[in-house]
This record gives C-alpha cells, sequence and structure tokens, in this order.
C-alpha cells in the first residue's frame, strides 16, 4: 500500500517521473559495403539502430584532390557496440591518406525539438599510424548546419588501438527541430598512403539523464528502505 508520507517525501524531490536513456541513433556499418577503392564524395548513412530512423550520418572531404580517401573498411570493432548480441567487430569507416583527410567532417542531424535530456555522442576511434589525421574538433548546430559552435579544444586521437571516446553536449541542442553534432578531423601529414588512416566506429548518439536525477534515484530509495525499517 502506498504511504502518504513517503509520497509526498518523492514529490518533493521531482522523483515523481524519472528519465531513462534513450538511444537516439547508432551506426556501426556492418551492413555497408567494404568501398573498394575508397571514394571522395560525400557519403551518408541512415541508422542501424535507435528511436530516430530519420537521422542522418554524413561523412565529407574538404580536399578532394585525392580520388581515394575514405570509405567502408572490414575493419571494426566491438568497442562501444551498443546493439549487438553477441557484438560484431565487422566493418569501421576509415578517413585515410593523413593530409587528404584533413578538415574532414562527420555530421549527424537529427530532431532534437522534443528531447528535454542531455545529449551525448559517443564512439570508437583508432589512428592506424603516425601520419594519419590525429585529433578532432567536436562542434554542434542548432540552426540545421547554418552556424556551428565548439565544443571545448580539439581531442587527440590514440595511435595504435581502438578507444572509445565520449562527447557531451549538456542541453544546448533541446528544442532544435534540425539539430547537428559535427566531429572536424585535424592532423595528418601523409598525402597518398592508404596506410596512413583514422578508423571510427560504432557511433552512438544517445540522450541521457542528468547525474543529478540519478543522485537522487540513488536518494530516495535508500530513504524508502529507511522508512520501511522504521516502520
Amino acid at each position: 500500500m502506498r504511504h502518504p508520507k513517503l509520497c509526498a517525501f518523492l514529490l518533493c524531490l521531482g522523483l515523481t517521473q524519472i528519465g531513462t536513456a534513450d538511444l537516439i541513433a547508432f551506426w556501426d556499418f556492418n551492413e555497408e559495403p567494404v568501398t573498394n577503392p575508397l571514394v571522395n564524395t560525400p557519403l551518408t548513412f541512415s541508422p542501424n539502430a535507435g528511436s530516430q530512423q530519420t537521422a542522418e550520418l554524413s561523412m565529407v572531404l574538404v580536399d578532394t584532390a585525392s580520388t581515394t580517401t575514405f570509405g567502408i573498411r572490414a575493419e571494426g570493432t566491438t568497442v562501444n557496440d551498443l546493439v549487438n548480441d553477441p557484438q560484431e567487430a565487422g566493418n569501421s569507416f576509415a578517413f585515410s591518406r593523413g593530409f587528404r583527410s584533413r578538415n574532414a567532417t562527420a555530421t549527424i542531424s537529427f530532431d532534437a525539438s522534443s528531447i528535454t535530456l542531455p545529449v551525448e555522442m559517443s564512439f570508437a576511434i583508432n589512428r592506424i599510424a603516425t601520419q594519419a589525421v590525429d585529433q578532432y574538433q567536436a562542434s554542434y548546430s542548432t540552426d540545421g548546419g547554418d552556424t556551428f559552435s565548439d565544443l571545448g579544444s580539439a581531442v587527440d586521437i590514440t595511435q595504435g588501438s581502438w578507444n572509445l571516446h565520449t562527447i557531451n553536449f549538456g542541453t544546448a541542442l533541446n528544442g532544435a527541430s534540425d539539430a547537428r553534432v559535427r566531429l572536424t578531423f585535424l592532423g595528418g601529414t601523409a598525402n597518398w598512403s592508404d596506410d596512413h588512416r583514422t578508423n571510427i566506429d560504432n557511433i552512438a548518439l544517445t540522450a541521457i539523464p542528468e547525474p543529478g536525477t540519478l543522485a537522487l534515484v540513488g536518494i530516495a530509495l535508500g530513504s524508502l528502505l529507511l522508512f520501511r525499517r522504521r516502520s
């Protein structure tokens, strides 16, 4: 039976509705054909999973002098595989040829008009060689990509192993019907070798509960147990 004092306590904490994480969109490239040879034309991908199947992931080069600069490779990972059970390494997306991949962008477009939780982007990334692009700058837009604002400073990409990277955009995108988050790749010194590449895989966009909300949940549950013991 619901106890009136306990209900009042929970209402004071604002716990009548507890937010849960929502996987907005997820890309693992496993269903995409391997690009052989690689290309320099913009590529767009629909999500493999998530609540917004209308979201899009767009990969674009700035320097298109090289005709074989990026595409799908059979070099994936299970790092940040949030969907497959069992997890699959599969494919990944590769920015190849170092210098030619400089300033290439990976942009996610989605509808944040009804999102009220902080938005987080996570992905696995691996710099294959020293001359590959070695940093990325995260940015976001709430006006359909007309203007982008940088989030913090450029982030280093570790060479030689897959690593999980997480970017929290907070609530900056909330309410935007044409929201965008972008990674711009920097560095890179090699012009022509396919081996000088940086791969990215298992890109996830998630709406997550506020840490403060989770803390209040813990307080409420602890108080419930203490209340029951005293009853």
